[in-house]
Parts: structure tokens; sequence; C-alpha cells
């Protein structure tokens, strides 16, 4: 069961989910010593998705015992990578705006807090 979910996550994680930068258009411009850089949505994609995977594995960990359920903890990884994606979508459509990333972030870290809370308070 495990390798089938493994495969599904991968399949849907390479196909089905977008990449989240294209809100920006033709990229994100950062200044390097006074000199313009156009990182583009495809670079910062690359860039941004062993963090946003180290952060998932972080993330299941709250919520799952490693080796307990492989089918579950690789299930449960396909569901947060998608919903990590989705808040930096929503970022990126928001122009990584400081205020919005701030009250997202936020809102996220509330939610993870009760909802490990309520995991710990069950054990």
């Amino acid at each position: 069961m495990y390798k089938l979910m493994k495969l599904i996550s991968v399949l849907i994680r390479q196909f089905c989910v977008p990449n989240p930068f294209e809100e920006l258009g033709e990229g994100l411009i950062i200044t390097i010593s006074n000199a313009p850089v156009l990182l583009s949505p495809i670079l910062l994609n690359w860039l941004v998705e062993p963090i946003v995977h180290a952060i998932t594995f972080i993330v299941v960990g709250m919520y799952y015992d490693r080796g307990s359920e492989p089918a579950l903890g690789s299930f449960l990884y396909l569901v947060f990578y998608c919903l990590h994606i989705f808040i930096l979508w929503l970022m990126s459509k928001l122009g990584f705006t400081l205020w919005a990333v701030m009250i997202i972030l936020m809102i996220y870290g509330w939610c993870l807090t009760k909802m490990a809370n309520i995991r710990y308070s069950l054990y």
C-alpha cells in the first residue's frame, strides 16, 4: 500500500500541483550590489523546493510517528505539501507584501499549534 501511495503522491506533485510563483508573471526582481537580478518563476520554484520539502517533512513529523504507518505518512506528506504550495501561491498572488505574509504565516502557525495540541491531548 505504501508503494502505491508513494507513486500517487509523486505523480500528483509532479504533474498536478502548479508552480506557485507563476502569479509573479515574469518573475521577482531582487537587487544584489545595486544590480537588479530577475528570478524567473521556474528558478524560484527550484530554489524554494528543497525548503518546502524540509518544512513539509517537519510538519508531517508533528502528526505522524515515523515508521508506524508508511502509507499514512506518504498521504500526509502529500496533503501538507499541497497546502504549503497553496500558501506560497496565495502569498505570490498578494505580491509577497509583508503584511500578507505575516498574516498568512500567523494563521497557519496557529492552525498547526491547535492541531498538534489536539493530537497530543488524545494520548
